[in-house]
């Protein structure tokens, strides 16, 4: 196969200045226009809503959304007639019921207009005319819950208003959650969000402070106020407000560190080039460095309102001050997550907004990884049980998983495919859970398909259907997905002697389900699995489970729970005997079963027109991996969690990294799993397996560690593999096990959430401390192998090891900081965290390091894996993403959501012992 060779580029030489990427010159003008406007001092204002630093709301948004517009609010109770209205200063859709609520623009997931929206239409049935351009359906998160919201504008011209509006509003939420206009403009919106419209007297100020948790006595808050009030008033106005804020939130921690760094009381030039090379480790050569020096060394445009200044206009060389270093620190020039397979002069900072159906024109390969390598060389984003939105076994299907899952960029969704009446269903078969409409499904697949990346999408179908009903699914899949579908090797007949590239790929979906031909054969007749799992291992798991013996370590022997689930499944299983077949009625409750072909009556056959397309992703019965079995390149097949944890820690886990190199395989979560939890991923791509198969409706630690490594390439669901891991002879690279020190200071945070009860209200005090906690991949199987060998070139753990963390170097390892008393706002550790690990063939990747700011007393703890209690704030990020020296981490949610305001302040490094 002619496969397009990857464009290698180099770094400019470092005597000439590169030209700015659009991002940094954007970020540049940004901040030069918001420095003219801040120099003057903003008129006093009569409104309730003041004209600071950037333009007003009204200058942007149109008044009469702002004002409130009458819209239909429809449920399935009732239709009613309410006012809505916009506040873009807050970032908030505002309605008015019994009492005023809102939806912060940050929970907005997907706004749902025209053709979208025929599902729910459809579902109210409302009478009259077609209201398909005046309706409008917001998808949006409240309390780790997702909503919807629907609404009936007027007019058209109304609901365009709305939906321009909201877009509008959602952009410039994530232009300041993205760093690019840091400062100045994210100061502005945070005076606008808590300034009260009419002054800030002495009482006003303790309520806000208390509001704000911030930790300073009665008698520092005075004085602060009396040195940001004016004319000797008793009151502050909007400027003497920025004052007070500015003096509220002075950085003292940033203050000690620019004066411990510059050099005769001068912050120039070398004194920045130092700090980068020796403290940031920064690679940008000395002309890139002078361009980042020069955007946040003061202002130096001579169209100024003051002209240029002083440090550019007289022969003394620039500096930079306390209020540029600081500026410069939480800039996108300083981000804390860079891929290390990006080119290092465009390396992005991602932020988490969960909102790729807002904006979908956003992908460059060109800026990212390389994407013309065989598709076995890249990590691929996988869901399991994608249709579920709960338990295993009683839960509800949903389209929306789908929905969900490919607007974050997942890159493999599964379908399980059961007879139905007239046609297939999506359904866990021998379960109590829902049942879907297969076209209804692939509908909506085809709609998000590539919303979130242009790179192909691999359908994990497990089909239980007799011959007459694959050719259905053909059907519908044809006739919906279109040329989209894979239907025939993109270089002609096979044989296929390598894995197309993502590149090669774009924009198609492929359809991967068991080849029955390849199936072991029985008698003359195809074995068929008769489980929803693709291999018999879950099928037994299921059966134990039936007995109260399908535990695991993570869940009791005889756990209530899972007596009561095998009973459930005795029940099922007893049913559909002697009804093999019978089809299940499309329209039955959601509580029917589906049952399966019996093990004892005939075998169903292969469709002809299903196996058609089967091209790159046929699958296969997991045959063992040794030199009796030949595999071709586009077989594959799934392990269970528990067949492939056997294989980690032995030392067959070489054999399968070799396999992975030029097979895809899929892991999928053991049967026992009953609550949709996950395992950990890392330990599995340690393994060189591509698709690692997540509960995505459960965000829970694995899903987090999932989120974190496909937050890699701009997050298009692809991310190339490690070197050791998807290239030839690296035996020796894969033998290297290494000792290091993860060391990291952790120096403050700013405007951290306050603790909520269960009822979803704040608690008010914030006590927070910070649990570092570090994920190392089981490298159990490969010392095993090379214990087998003898091989004396393994290096040993260090004699005394720098804590009492694990002494092998792998799992979770974690440590925490001391407990800041009655302080949300800025509470400061200055606590250095030391935690050992260990490395095999340099694949920092796959360690992960979690950032947890939790509450004293709610939970977790020194060692804890952080699982048991919801932090307050959290961050996640592979180690060999998170940039060295002194960083500003974004603080994210339960939902994986970034704060606006919220950020870690961390010094990072890595010494290898």
């Amino acid at each position: 196969m002619q496969r397009k060779a990857a464009t290698v580029a180099t770094s400019p030489p470092t005597d000439q200045a590169p030209p700015l990427s659009p991002r940094r010159r954007l970020g540049a003008s940004i901040r030069r226009r918001l420095r003219r406007i801040t120099r003057s001092k903003s008129p006093a204002s009569d409104e309730a809503t003041p004209r600071s630093s950037t333009s007003s709301a009204d200058d942007t948004f149109p008044k009469l959304l702002q004002d409130g517009i009458l819209l239909t609010k429809i449920s399935t109770k009732k239709q009613r007639k309410l006012l809505f209205r916009l506040d873009p200063d807050r970032g908030q859709l505002i309605w008015e019921s019994k009492v005023k609520k809102y939806v912060p623009i940050e929970a907005v997931r997907e706004l749902r207009i025209g053709p979208d929206t025929k599902n729910y239409r459809d579902q109210f049935q409302l009478p009259g005319q077609d209201y398909e351009d005046r309706w409008l359906t917001i998808i949006y998160i409240v309390d780790s819950t997702y909503k919807t919201m629907h609404l009936l504008a007027p007019t058209k011209d109304v609901m365009d208003m709305w939906t321009s509006a909201l877009h509008r509003l959602h952009a410039v939420q994530t232009e300041l959650m993205s760093g690019l206009s840091q400062g100045e403009m994210l100061e502005a919106v945070w005076e606008r969000h808590y300034w009260n419209g009419r002054g800030f007297h002495f009482e006003d100020v303790e309520k806000l402070c208390r509001r704000l948790n911030v930790s300073q006595g009665e008698a520092e808050l005075r004085r602060l106020f009396q040195q940001a009030v004016s004319d000797n008033n008793d009151c502050l106005d909007f400027d003497d407000f920025r004052q007070f804020v500015k003096l509220l939130k002075a950085r003292p921690d940033i203050e000690s560190l620019y004066k411990k760094i510059q050099k005769h009381d001068r912050f120039t030039f070398d004194v920045f080039q130092t700090f980068m090379r020796d403290v940031q480790k920064s690679s940008l050569g000395d002309a890139q460095l002078q361009n980042l020096f020069d955007i946040h060394a003061g202002d130096s445009d001579p169209s100024s309102p003051d002209g240029p200044s002083p440090s550019t206009s007289s022969l003394s060389p620039a500096t930079m001050s306390l209020e540029s270093f600081t500026s410069f620190l939480l800039s996108t020039e300083n981000p804390a997550f860079a891929d290390p397979e990006e080119q290092p002069h465009e390396q992005k900072h991602h932020h988490t907004h969960h909102a790729a159906s807002w904006e979908k024109d956003y992908f460059s390969s060109a800026d990212g990884q390389d994407l013309t390598r065989p598709l076995s060389e890249y990590f691929i984003s996988s869901s399991h049980n994608t249709y579920l939105s709960g338990h295993q076994l009683v839960g509800e299907s949903t389209i929306e998983g789908y929905v969900r899952a490919l607007q974050a960029g997942c890159r493999c969704v599964e379908l399980d495919i059961h007879p139905g009446n007239p046609t297939p269903l999506v359904t866990h078969g021998n379960t109590l859970t829902s049942k879907l409409p297969l076209r209804a499904v692939c509908e909506a697949i085809d709609q998000y398909a590539f919303a979130a990346s242009p790179y192909p999408l691999i359908i994990s179908a497990e089909i239980h259907c007799s011959p007459a009903q694959q050719d259905m699914i053909v059907d519908i899949m044809t006739g919906v997905f279109g040329d989209r579908l894979v239907c025939a090797p993109l270089d002609g007949p096979p044989p296929i002697r390598e894995l197309p590239s993502p590149h090669d790929l774009r924009g198609r979906i492929l359809v991967k389900a068991k080849n029955l031909h390849l199936a072991r054969d029985v008698g003359g007749a195809v074995e068929v699995v008769s489980y929803t799992s693709a291999e018999s291992t879950e099928d037994s798991e299921m059966n134990r489970l039936e007995d109260g013996k399908g535990v695991s370590v993570s869940e009791p022997r005889r756990d209530p729970l899972l007596l009561r689930a095998g009973a459930a499944i005795k029940r099922v299983r007893s049913r559909s005997r002697g009804h093999s077949t019978t089809p299940s009625s499309e329209s039955s409750p959601p509580s029917s079963f589906i049952p399966l072909p019996s093990p004892d009556g005939a075998k169903p056959k292969m469709s002809a027109e299903l196996l058609r397309l089967l091209v790159y992703t046929v699958g296969v019965k997991y045959r063992g991996i040794n030199k009796k079995e030949e595999y071709a390149p586009q077989h594959m097949f799934s392990l269970s969690e528990t067949t492939a944890n056997k294989m980690v820690r032995s030392s067959a886990v070489l054999d399968l990294v070799k396999h992975n190199r030029t097979h895809l395989v899929r892991i999928y979560p053991k049967g026992t799993r009953l609550s949709s939890s996950n395992y950990l991923p890392h330990n599995y791509w340690a393994a060189g397996a591509q698709l690692v198969a997540i509960n995505w409706q459960t965000l829970d630690l694995g899903y987090v560690m999932n989120h974190a490594m496909f937050q890699r390439n701009g997050g298009a669901g692809y991310v190339l593999k490690p070197r050791a891991l998807r290239l030839a002879g690296q035996k020796d690279l894969l033998a290297q096990r290494t000792e290091h020190v993860f060391e990291v200071r952790v120096i403050s945070a700013q405007q951290l959430p306050p603790p909520k009860e269960k009822d979803g209200t704040s608690t008010g005090t914030v006590d927070p401390y910070v649990e570092v906690t570090l994920y190392v991949p089981d490298w159990t199987g490969f010392q095993a192998h090379q214990r087998q060998r003898g091989a004396e070139s393994v290096a040993r753990p260090p004699a005394s090891p720098p804590s009492s963390a694990s002494a092998s170097g792998s799992g979770t390892l974690a440590a925490r900081t001391s407990t800041v008393r009655h302080n949300g706002f800025n509470p400061v550790w200055e606590e250095s965290l030391r935690i050992p690990f260990a490395c095999v063939g340099d694949m920092r990747e796959l360690v992960f390091v979690r950032f947890a700011v939790r509450q004293e007393g709610a939970g977790g703890g020194s060692g804890s894996s952080g699982d048991d209690e919801p932090p307050l704030a959290s961050y996640c990020t592979p180690l060999a993403c998170l940039q060295r020296g002194y960083r500003h981490l974004p603080l994210q949610d339960a939902q994986l959501s970034q704060y606006m305001f919220s950020t870690l302040f961390v010094r990072i490094g890595v010494r290898d012992l």
